[in-house]
């Protein structure tokens, strides 16, 4: 009996020893992880970038460059390349510029680098060059080469050379976007998705134009003649559908914009809340595009045909509400 209770003893003793060590070994382990992160440039936030200028090589077309810049003005991303600048997606932008703020410092190359580091890295004929701001201070990250495992890239900070850095490839690629893809293919901002007060509409090929108000959530008609429509149409369906739209072909050269503009409107949409008008006019219709004219961007574009043909051609009597005789 002894013998047993020192066992059970020495056994309890040894249980005790491994469960203590476990718990210290374990809470060493999880603070390590929960290190907090040491970002490249400090701690700043995304808002606090105001610009992000781009150079990259294509992944594909070695010799082909791109060269842009985003900037933010009033709230607002925009995109400036080959004498173009237009607004970008405004959850795009921003998330570029939290990609920055996030930017880990995952390692520092100081010691035994080859002796031609800037070439072996990448360095002097660079993947991408990345200069932004951060308040008033501007900084640059010159991304070289992948690593050979493909997750991070070789780069440099605020062209000091004698120091390497690798970051997340994820993080740099997601910031390497053509210029031309940025833009918003969006035609209505987050403005017009509430508080539309009145619609003014003339469609393809009319002179009749119609004037709609919005009273307490509830649409009128005042032109052409005066009398309740059909409010859930318009919300539901017209305004849904008009938000909907997407640009399918930006129209930039000089020669193709030119000659569209030269068309008389064949018809039009004005959406006005308490500040501002919104106004989308129609240049053409063909089989597959409708050509339309953008004043507040200044913009031509085409959208789908055969999704928002009827947008632009509804007859009074599609406002109106079915009423049970």
């Amino acid at each position: 009996m002894k013998g047993k209770r020192v066992l059970v003893i020495s056994l309890t003793v040894i249980f005790l020893l491994l469960l203590l060590l476990f718990l210290v070994l374990d809470k060493g382990e999880v603070k390590f992880r929960k290190n907090e992160k040491e970002f490249l440039f400090g701690n700043f936030s995304g808002t606090n970038v105001s610009f992000i200028k781009i150079f990259f090589r294509d992944y594909y077309e070695r010799d082909k460059v791109f060269d842009y810049t985003t900037f933010k003005s009033n709230d607002c991303w925009y995109v400036s390349y080959s004498n173009i600048v237009d607004r970008i997606d405004q959850k795009l932008g921003n998330f570029m510029a939290n990609i920055l703020s996030d930017i880990e410092k995952i390692d520092t190359l100081t010691n035994e680098l080859p002796s031609d580091a800037i070439d072996t890295f990448g360095i002097s004929k660079p993947n991408a060059i990345i200069t932004f701001d951060i308040g008033k201070k501007t900084n640059k990250i010159i991304v070289g080469n992948l690593t050979p495992t493909k997750d991070y890239y070789y780069s440099v900070v605020n062209d000091n050379t004698n120091t390497f850095y690798l970051i997340y490839a994820y993080k740099i690629d997601n910031l390497l976007k053509y210029p031309y893809e940025m833009r918003d293919k969006n035609i209505l901002t987050k403005e017009w998705t509430t508080n539309i007060i009145s619609i003014e509409y003339r469609p393809l090929n009319s002179d009749q134009e119609f004037l709609f108000t919005n009273r307490n959530r509830n649409w009128y008609s005042i032109k052409p003649s005066e009398k309740e429509i059909d409010s859930i149409y318009i919300e539901n369906s017209f305004l849904k559908d008009l938000r909907s739209i997407n640009i399918s072909v930006f129209v930039d050269d000089k020669k193709a914009r030119s000659e569209l503009l030269k068309n008389t409107p064949k018809g039009y949409i004005k959406l006005h809340n308490f500040t501002n008008t919104f106004v989308l006019q129609v240049l053409k219709v063909e089989n597959t595009n409708i050509y339309c004219y953008d004043p507040q961007r200044d913009l031509v574009f085409g959208i789908d045909y055969e999704s928002s043909y009827y947008l632009f051609s509804s007859p009074f009597e599609k406002f109106l509400k079915v009423t049970n005789k």
